[in-house]
């Protein structure tokens, strides 16, 4: 039987970031892409945003897949907010309310694609671990 290797805490920290900082860029390249294409946030920030939320769940451990499901629409809500307040998406002669229920609007489908993906990626973890434990205990 082979032992399992236990992680050190640098290796730990590592990994942690990984999971963070690879699905950020990912997000926040697809939202710099869309920006520059000039049409605001589009099909190319929700594919980003589903493909950010698929790494995040792949990379997290397996004591806190929480935050690949709890973090995505807020972190979409800060990258696209950022982006569009960088592009000058805010200054359109509209009231600061116009403003916040457009890019709500813009977002959404990228938080849904994200949301979807997560799960769906988390529940294949779940059940590919637990195939694994039913095999072994046969």
């Amino acid at each position: 039987m082979g032992r399992r290797r236990t992680e050190t805490p640098q290796q730990r920290t590592r990994r942690a970031r990984a999971a963070v900082s690879a699905p950020g860029a990912l997000l926040v390249a697809g939202a710099g892409a869309d920006e520059a294409a000039g049409a605001g946030l589009g099909w190319v920030f929700v594919l980003t945003a589903a493909a950010a939320a698929a790494l995040a769940a792949l990379l997290c451990p397996r004591g806190r897949t929480w935050w690949a499901l709890a973090a995505p629409p807020l972190v979409i809500a800060l990258v696209a907010a950022g982006a569009q307040l960088l592009a000058g998406a805010g200054g359109s002669g509209g009231s600061t309310v116009t403003a916040v229920v457009h890019w709500a609007l813009d977002t959404f489908p990228a938080m849904a694609a994200a949301e979807a993906t997560a799960a769906a990626v988390l529940a294949g973890r779940a059940l590919r671990a637990g195939r694994g434990r039913r095999a072994c205990h046969a």
